[in-house]
């Protein structure tokens, strides 16, 4: 199965310009934060609000919710990560479906008393649904509501919310049923929630549930009654009554002919096990398959960190523009196999309390055949997304991002995506410090897959796809020469007394010249064409006489000249003094002064000159 390419380059070279612009537009709003977020980059955040972003991406898996998985995750769910969790699915960040598996995987892995806060919060969180006013006419309202109340119907029997939470949101239900003030659809919602308390406590419909009333649910075939009964009712023994009841019934619409022959056994090993596993020993496999419709079709994105010698895999769809992370992948219903002796194909196993007898494989028959692939407890494939350059510079051999599935340890089945490899930095590799010469660079190129090379030199290596090849450089390069030094401020000019003009400011100071750019180191080069043609090894290096380069180093800018020093102010005017003189004449006893001017500003010195660029270096190229 092959994932269609489409054109991804120009949407990766523009996310750099989207990320500052959706920084700009939310610099008021919460925390944002880079998507696509792969699990590992969650749990490095390690937050409620992280975790919530993450939920909320295409390809998501709940598996970051589960403290049991080998797949990243928060360190510890404590109280501010369960509610954002819960905070964020009732506020429409978080699709119903995936924050349910979320919340399934969390409440088997907290511990007991973190389990009971969980349900505590997602009960009170039900009663205000529940009452709302828009939920007859918000179908996204009564979809949050639907989640909660099947998770709640549906949890296992082990896991509740205090009695002093519950006690008090049932009164109230019942209060309003009677008063009839809840509507036709919440009044729906909370019957089936009283019934199904009164079940915990052994009573159905009025009466204690006993083994007549439920075969006489099992000959009608009410498999949605029984399916309560057996995760619901108080004891286990009366739980398992009803896992009974429930499974002949689903023997009895079996259409595998094996499983309704044999119906007893099957009976005993699903109760028993959970499943009606098929032994491959006795029935090995003659054909496998993937259904289309069933398992994710995508693209593999390699995201380098040239300098970090890591990578980043990442996902793409042709039926979206946007990246995503890489999804899992459960086989349940997508891989089928013929086996011998088996009359119809089967698949993998589902979850035990399904009871179902349908032949299947479990999870640890299959696997996966890659080194970036792992297996969860729930039985979903994961993909490692923070990885070693080392660990996918192998990919860069084949065209596609291959799975090779194996059935009983066996090959069966392949699963193809795309494979796109994110164009890195440059491999330059600089001097160290100011002016210094470039180092001399032993580099490989590997060319025997035409759609991209790979660059090693020594333990630092890249691979480039061969669109983006124009314009990439590897080699060497001169450090950058030292920056001059910056002219001193001219002084400032004195204030000038009462009356008199303020003195000019200093001249500010010229700057230093640049120093000059280190010249390039020697590179030297080697290139392996594996078992490409003759020509397009030819029309290789002919493309690698462009990227490979031994560049000087840019000169030191010029240092910035000094600014002038400030004019001195001008002194302070001083008014006229009269008096009267006995004769009443006005007698000017002193003409005053204006105030004095400011002086003039010093001029600003000159900037210095850049220093001279480095020269370039030699590329040599081993004969061919």
């Amino acid at each position: 199965m092959h994932a269609s390419l489409f054109p991804l380059r120009l949407a990766l070279r523009s996310a750099a310009c989207l990320a500052s612009l959706a920084a700009a537009l939310c610099a008021s709003c919460a925390t944002v934060f880079p998507l696509p977020m792969t699990a590992s980059a969650l749990a490095a955040y390690d937050s409620g609000p992280a975790l919530v972003a993450y939920l909320g991406q295409p390809d998501a898996s709940p598996a970051v919710c589960d403290l049991r998985a080998r797949t990243p995750h928060p360190a510890a769910f404590d109280d501010e990560i369960r509610g954002a969790l819960v905070d964020g699915f009732i506020d429409g960040k978080i699709a119903p479906a995936i924050w349910q598996r979320c919340i399934d995987a969390l409440a088997k892995s907290l511990a007991p008393a973190d389990a009971t806060s969980l349900f505590d919060r997602l009960m009170q969180s039900y009663a205000q649904l529940l009452t709302d006013s828009d939920l007859s006419t918000d179908p996204s309202l009564a979809d949050r509501l639907n989640t909660l109340h099947r998770l709640y119907l549906d949890r296992t029997a082990k896991v509740d919310a205090r009695a002093e939470v519950l006690a008090p949101i049932a009164e109230e239900l019942r209060s309003k049923l009677a008063k009839k003030k809840l509507g036709a659809l919440a009044a729906q919602f909370a019957q089936e929630l009283l019934a199904t308390l009164e079940l915990e406590k052994g009573n159905w419909q009025g009466r204690a549930v006993d083994l007549p009333q439920m075969d006489a649910l099992a000959a009608v075939g009410n498999e949605m009654t029984l399916t309560r009964f057996s995760r619901r009712l108080p004891t286990a023994a009366m739980r398992n009554e009803a896992r009974h009841r429930l499974l002949r019934i689903h023997i009895a619409l079996s259409p595998f002919d094996e499983v309704r022959a044999a119906a007893a056994a099957v009976e005993d090993a699903v109760i028993r096990d959970g499943h009606n596993r098929i032994d491959l020993s006795a029935h090995p496999v003659q054909r496998a398959w993937l259904d289309a419709a069933q398992v994710p079709v995508r693209g593999v994105l390699v995201r380098q960190d040239l300098w970090k010698k890591s990578a980043t895999l990442l996902a793409y769809s042709a039926a979206r523009p946007s990246l995503s992370v890489l999804p899992e992948i459960s086989f349940r219903g997508g891989l089928l196999a013929e086996l011998q002796g088996v009359s119809r194909p089967v698949t993998l196993c589902g979850r035990k309390r399904a009871l179902d007898p349908t032949p299947c494989l479990l999870s640890s028959d299959v696997a996966l055949d890659h080194p970036l692939a792992y297996l969860d407890q729930g039985g979903a494939f994961h993909f490692r997304d923070q990885v070693a350059m080392s660990d996918v510079l192998p990919l860069a051999a084949g065209d596609f991002f291959e799975l090779p599935i194996e059935i009983g340890g066996k090959p069966a089945v392949s699963l193809q995506w795309g494979l796109e490899f994110q164009r890195p930095a440059d491999l330059l590799f600089t001097g160290a410090n100011a002016g210094d010469r470039g180092p001399a660079v032993q580099l490989r190129v590997e060319v025997g897959n035409p759609r991209r090379f790979v660059f090693r030199a020594g333990d630092y290596a890249s691979v480039v796809d061969a669109a983006d090849i124009g314009g990439y450089l590897a080699g060497s390069r001169g450090a950058q020469g030292d920056t001059g030094s910056d002219g001193s401020d001219g002084s400032d000019g004195s204030d000038g007394d009462e009356c008199g003009d303020g003195g000019s400011g200093g001249p500010g100071g010229d700057g230093g010249d640049g120093g000059p750019g280190g010249d390039g180191g020697p590179v030297q080069v080697s290139v392996d064409c594996g078992n490409a043609p003759a020509q397009a090894c030819i029309a290789s290096r002919s493309i690698l006489r462009r990227a490979v380069v031994s560049l000087g180093g840019a000169g030191g800018p010029g240092g910035s000249g000094g600014a002038g020093g400030r004019g001195g102010a001008g002194g302070s005017g001083r008014p006229a003094s009269t008096h009267t003189d006995s004769d009443g004449n006005t007698v000017t006893d002193d003409p005053g002064c204006s105030g004095g001017t400011s002086g003039i500003d010093g001029m600003p010195g000159s900037d210095g000159a850049p220093g001279p660029a480095g020269r370039p270096g030699s590329v040599i190229f081993d004969a061919p």
